[in-house]
């Protein structure tokens, strides 16, 4: 994924959904700030992401996506709204 270019729209995302840390860590690690915009996200929120940084880093995050950042029902939703058939099961730590 292309690193992302801070906006003030992704700015106000990152502090709303990574919270615990600042704007900067965010863009720094696009898959976990992304992963939380997706799972937990409003509607607006995330015509605000897509807008911001299209559709292709969203099903790159759903390729390699970080453990315990999606639900079921988000992980879900994203694999049928991009037509990644079939759903393959949430990342799961090792044991």
């Amino acid at each position: 994924m292309k690193p992302l270019v801070p906006s003030k729209s992704l700015t106000q995302l990152a502090r709303r959904f990574v919270w615990w840390e600042n704007p900067e860590w965010a863009y720094a690690h696009p898959y976990i700030f992304i992963a939380n915009v997706m799972n937990l996200g409003s509607w607006d929120d995330i015509q605000t992401l897509r807008r911001s940084i299209g559709d292709e880093p969203l099903k790159a995050v759903l390729k390699h996506a970080p453990i315990g950042y999606f639900s079921y029902r988000s992980w879900d939703y994203w694999h049928i709204k991009f037509n990644i058939l079939p759903i393959p099961p949430l990342p799961e730590r090792e044991l």
